[in-house]
């Protein structure tokens, strides 16, 4: 079998991310202002016993999670089977989306469960939730502070706080204590240029059955529903969980030492787990950077000189400024008046945003330019996401003012808190601001908002007043999104994109947009299959009446 190593010791990785089925990786949304959505979902969690209502469904309710304290939630999940029995009045951790039910109380749509020992609280747990973010290996998650951090180009190590020995009486004869072996997680890289599947990467068999029967199961990671293979020795002192990303495969692995402290350092390992997200990849930097701004050397020129000796000292003095003086809010990645724009907010941010960053300080992630004179601005502090619209002046300077501002919401990725809203349903153009300059990443036509899938590295547009959800998908479907004019469930989708397995099949070739698809009428429906340069598979598809919209979308998918 293929394996990964830990660091300089030669460890086996055996890596996590696993938690059993997710219903939903995507935040629902309709409605409202014209949004930008990225497909991630705001996940709670919660531990406690799992109990059944027996077989009733309380306010869309199917079972109860009761913590210690007493408290109580309603669970329902759409894809998990809550009443499996190794879940069934045992502790577990659940995350998901919590909502209302029609009886006004409050339900968790359940994305992720799976058995955890203790609470999450017990006093054994030391540290608070950060999060960790590392843009050279493509993702983050949240961890303990507690834990040590170590850092190399292929993989990342989490250490454990090491437990403390209990105080021995100094007159009693004992045995030499040998020193406590820290729990650690790893989490790792490494490369698959042949973008084989995780099983085929390990060399392990494709068919489901096998790979059980090998102790290996199908499993949903994380925050964006990743599918991944996990597998967990019998005494739980492994557990790996491996998933690939196009030309890369990542390992999750939990190795445990059996100490006091184990139970609550693997919990907080499936924490870990369920927040990862793949996240874009920082660009390399310029290794000739020095190179690029040194003065040449200046030598004597071939002709003699007119000028006097004191002028050519003066001309050095002056280039030399030229080059190495940088103003602040200057425009330093692009000449485009978007460029600039871009680069002022993103230098100004802490001074425009409403309200002051608890965590530090603001930074701007995302620009979305409408005509004539308005910018939507997403920034955070690594915690906390806002977002602002704004008009900008460029006759005397450059200077915005706030029109609107946008907190996250529940059924919507952005709810309008302050202001208004002028160009809601205007065509936007997203720029992505990088050391090459400022790039269009995509136009957004009048009427739509776009989503952008960093697991499988593309995005698309969909109509601005219609709600989202995304799945992972099942037999030949490696994902699924679902449209509809209101909140996405089982049999209401009106239109429905798919990553699909195999080969274009047989229809009328179509051009959609940049793309070239091909067309195939079944009875009172329609699909639009695009094959990507990658070899990825789209399927969009609806009725019949619906084919404007199915090609709107079919025709916007582009990569990112």
């Amino acid at each position: 079998m293929k394996t990964m190593k830990i660091l300089s010791k030669g460890i086996i990785l055996v890596m996590l991310i696993g938690l059993p089925l997710f219903t939903s990786g995507c935040t629902w949304f309709g409605g409202g202002d014209d949004l930008t959505f990225v497909d991630e979902a705001q996940q709670t969690k919660r531990i406690g016993t799992l109990k059944s209502l027996g077989g009733m469904s309380v306010g869309e309710a199917t079972h109860l999670l009761e913590a210690k304290s007493g408290h109580t939630i309603r669970l329902r999940s759409l894809n998990i089977d809550l009443n499996q029995e190794k879940y069934l009045n045992n502790i577990v951790e659940v995350r998901g989306l919590i909502g209302t039910a029609s009886d006004g109380k409050e339900v968790m749509d359940v994305i992720s469960i799976d058995l955890a020992e203790d609470e999450l609280n017990d006093p054994g747990i030391k540290g608070e939730e950060k999060e960790y973010k590392n843009a050279d290996l493509g993702f983050l998650l949240t961890y303990l502070d507690s834990w040590g951090i170590e850092e190399s180009d292929t993989e990342i190590l989490f250490t454990a706080p090491v437990p403390v020995p209990e105080e021995v009486d100094s007159s009693d004869e004992v045995d030499e204590v040998e020193p406590v072996v820290p729990d650690r997680i790893i989490i790792s890289k490494e490369a698959n240029p042949n973008n084989l599947t995780v099983e085929a990467f390990l060399g392990l068999p494709s068919d489901a059955n096998d790979l059980i029967t090998s102790g290996y199961t199908k499993s949903l990671v994380g925050v964006d529903q990743l599918e991944g293979l996990k597998k967990e020795s019998p005494d739980r002192m492994e557990i790996d969980i491996w998933l690939d990303r196009n030309d890369t495969i990542y390992q999750l692995t939990f190795i445990g030492s059996d100490n006091e402290d184990t139970v609550n350092n693997r919990n907080t390992f499936f924490s870990m787990s369920s927040s990862f997200k793949l996240i874009g990849f920082s660009p390399d930097e310029d290794e000739d950077e020095d190179e690029e701004i040194e003065l040449p050397e200046l030598d004597e020129p071939d002709v003699t000189p007119y000028e006097p000796e004191e002028t050519e000292e003066e001309e050095v003095v002056v280039i030399e400024e030229e080059i190495t003086i940088v103003e602040p809010i200057e425009p330093v990645v692009s000449s485009s008046s978007y460029g600039v724009i871009a680069n002022y907010i993103g230098e100004t941010i802490n001074s425009i945003a409403p309200e002051s960053s608890d965590g530090g300080s603001w930074s701007a992630n995302n620009f979305e330019f409408v005509e004539p004179n308005y910018v939507y601005v997403e920034y955070s502090d690594g915690s906390v996401e806002r977002r602002v619209l704004l008009t900008y002046d460029q006759e005397d300077g450059l200077s915005t003012n706030v029109q609107a501002y946008f907190e996250p919401g529940e059924t919507t990725s952005w709810t309008r808190v302050e202001g208004e809203n002028p160009v809601e349903h205007a065509e936007k153009i997203v720029i992505n601001i990088t050391d090459e300059g400022a790039e269009e990443a995509a136009t957004i036509k009048e009427g739509y908002r776009y989503f952008e899938s960093l697991p499988y590295d593309f995005n698309a547009q969909y109509p601005s007043n219609w709600y989202f959800n995304g799945a992972s998908g099942s037999g030949d479907v490696a994902h699924h999104y679902g449209f509809s004019d209101e909140p996405v469930e089982d049999g209401n989708e009106l239109v429905s994109l798919d990553i699909v397995t195999g080969s274009l099949p047989a229809g009328t070739t179509i051009s959609v947009g940049g793309n070239t698809g091909v067309k195939v009428v079944s009875g009172d429906s329609v699909s639009i299959y695009i094959e990507r340069d990658d070899g990825r598979l789209y399927k969009v598809h609806g009725a019949s009446n619906l084919e404007s919209y199915v090609i709107d979308i079919a025709s916007s998918i582009q990569d990112v």
